[in-house]
């Protein structure tokens, strides 16, 4: 199998259009620099490995260009990950900057759940305090109006409350995404092989 079949064959994340534009590229760029199969891999490193970065790259631009939905930043952040580790000698330098990526995402999402939990904790409090404000505002009419009021407060403070956490929720998240760019950008070149 050739070195160009083999790229295709590994192209498969890529939009059809965008993969057939980069195969008809690369297969001029073979006939033009009449490169052998073992050419192509001293100059480029496997196809699995040059796709990857290829993949990766097409990613990181098209985010750029417009904005992708959350699954498709998602599968930009695999993406970027797989191709910084397909380039063999930045993989010990890689595998720590994956490994710090790895913790500020734990933490990341620690914080988020931590922020969800707070908010349901609220809301339950707060609907606990509205329900027992009804059952005993018979036998005491200020405690239960009381209890009432500040359920009613409870949920009127996660209503304003509420927009912001998810704000700084999507901003950590894009916050990420951007991280993972930078160090896509920084460990992946495209066309390049590391090795060479």
């Amino acid at each position: 199998m050739s070195y160009l079949n083999e790229l295709e064959a590994h192209l498969h994340a890529l939009p059809r259009d965008e993969r057939e534009e980069m195969m008809a590229y690369y297969d001029e760029y073979f006939r033009d620099g009449n490169l052998s199969n073992n050419e192509a891999r001293q100059q480029f490193g496997t196809p699995r490995q040059f796709a990857r970065r290829l993949v990766a790259d097409y990613y990181m631009n098209a985010d750029d260009a417009t904005a992708l939905k959350p699954k498709k930043q998602l599968h930009m952040i695999w993406v970027v990950i797989l191709a910084i580790l397909a380039s063999p000698v930045v993989l010990p330098i890689a595998i720590v900057v994956l490994a710090l990526l790895v913790s500020l995402l734990a933490i990341v999402v620690s914080i988020v759940i931590t922020i969800v939990m707070i908010i349901v904790s609220i809301l339950v409090a707060a609907v606990t305090a509205i329900i027992a404000g009804f059952a005993v505002i018979f036998s005491s009419l200020t405690g239960g109006i009381f209890s009432i009021g500040v359920g009613l407060a409870g949920i009127g403070v996660l209503i304003l409350v509420v927009p912001w956490f998810i704000r700084g929720i999507y901003s950590l998240f894009n916050g990420f995404v951007r991280l993972i760019k930078l160090t896509g950008r920084r460990f992946i070149k495209k066309g390049v092989n590391h090795e060479a």
